[in-house]
């Protein structure tokens, strides 16, 4: 027998429902709803798909102001079919109904998780009539830039700054390293520069055509001038007001899920290190430190770390007049980073097995619970 466990599922910016399906690319082994089904047991009339609704111009508003989005988590000014899809207190009631608890289990992805804690933030109805009505048991984000993200701004694998970059900047400058190892770095940095691009491309393909492609530059401005992109600046007014102490509720049991892509080098010669430094990329869209934690509440993280080491081992020669030279050993000239968007980047992580496995995991114990205070 299926089991009454009310879940509102949010997808994220420019996404549509079709993301918790498989329906949308990228293409993996099934949506998470298809999983919470086939291997929750869940009753498919209460694990629903939030819907965004429509912008003023009739296309669907995954682009727009977010705090209209997050009224219809609080059914504001819902048509009854809308209700069903989008509303908190309608699938709590529903589920009551059918024999299951009140508090309804939030999904989220990406910017839906900052629409949840928006919704969830409101003790008082803002101008759109968002009201937070205490009918939510807990809130699982999956890569939610709670602290923002600058779509805009790459990481960078070395801190430019940083001693040992500028050691190693010096030996070449000074005739010690002439196979040019900072070089080979900089190579490294292009190219896991283009991974980011790529990765956020699924966000906003438009903002990664080339110049003279469909849009003009002036078209292109417009769209980065989104009032999302501006509401997820990390020193923007929204986020600094959500992640004020005691804007989550208490009662409500927060979970938060993230990509986190490590770059490891090292540098030795001989016996010395010159560089040792990991960077991470997060999920080469949100950084793993906005998505790690809920500032503010309490809630656990879990992260889905892939890892790249690149190793730099310099040898010690003489030139004619006996001066040391740094020399890069043969076949050190490829990072072979060709494929590195692995299931923990950011728009992969909705078809990713652990992520899955992780939510079912919370899933099942919520069920239990349920279970549990029924008998």
């Amino acid at each position: 027998m299926a089991r009454p466990l009310p879940i509102l599922m949010v997808h994220g910016f420019n996404g549509d429902p079709r993301d918790w399906t498989g329906g949308r690319p990228p293409a993996g082994s099934g949506g998470l709803r298809r999983t919470l089904l086939a291997e929750g047991g869940l009753d498919p009339d209460l694990v629903r798909l939030f819907y965004y609704g429509r912008a003023e111009d009739g296309t669907y508003n995954n682009r727009g102001d977010l705090r209209p989005i997050a009224s219809r988590l609080a059914g504001a000014g819902l048509s009854e079919s809308e209700a069903i899809h989008s509303s908190v207190d309608r699938l709590s009631a529903d589920s009551v109904d059918r024999g299951g608890p009140s508090q309804v289990t939030l999904i989220a992805h990406s910017l839906g998780g900052i629409i949840c804690r928006y919704y969830l933030s409101r003790s008082e109805p803002d101008e759109f009539g968002t009201l937070y009505t205490g009918k939510v048991g807990r809130l699982i984000q999956i890569a939610s830039p709670n602290r923002g993200v600058d779509l805009l701004r790459l990481t960078r694998l070395i801190p430019a700054n940083s001693l040992p970059w500028r050691l190693i900047r010096a030996l070449e400058k000074l005739g010690l390293a002439p196979a040019l190892p900072a070089e080979a770095i900089e190579a490294w940095e292009a190219m896991l520069a283009q991974d980011q691009i790529a990765e956020r491309a699924r966000l906003i393909p438009e903002l990664s055509q080339p110049p003279g492609g469909p849009l003009t530059a002036g078209e292109q401005a417009t769209i980065a001038d989104s009032p999302i992109l501006h509401q997820l600046d990390p020193d923007g007014p929204l986020l600094a007001a959500l992640n004020r102490t005691g804007t989550m509720p208490d009662d409500v049991e927060c979970h938060t899920f993230y990509g986190d892509i490590r770059v490891s080098v090292r540098a030795r010669a001989g016996g010395l290190t010159l560089l040792n430094h990991t960077q991470s990329f997060g999920d080469l869209t949100v950084p793993a430190a906005s998505a790690k934690e809920i500032p503010g509440a309490r809630a656990t993280p879990l992260a889905f770390i892939t890892e790249k080491r690149i190793a730099l081992s310099l040898r010690v020669t003489s030139d004619a007049e006996g001066a040391g030279v740094l020399v890069l050993p043969p076949g050190e000239d490829s990072l072979l980073l060709a494929g590195l968007l692995p299931d923990t980047a950011h728009g992969k992580l909705l078809v990713n097995p652990a992520v899955h496995e992780a939510v079912l995991s919370v899933i099942g114990r919520a069920a239990c619970a349920v279970g549990a205070a029924a008998r």
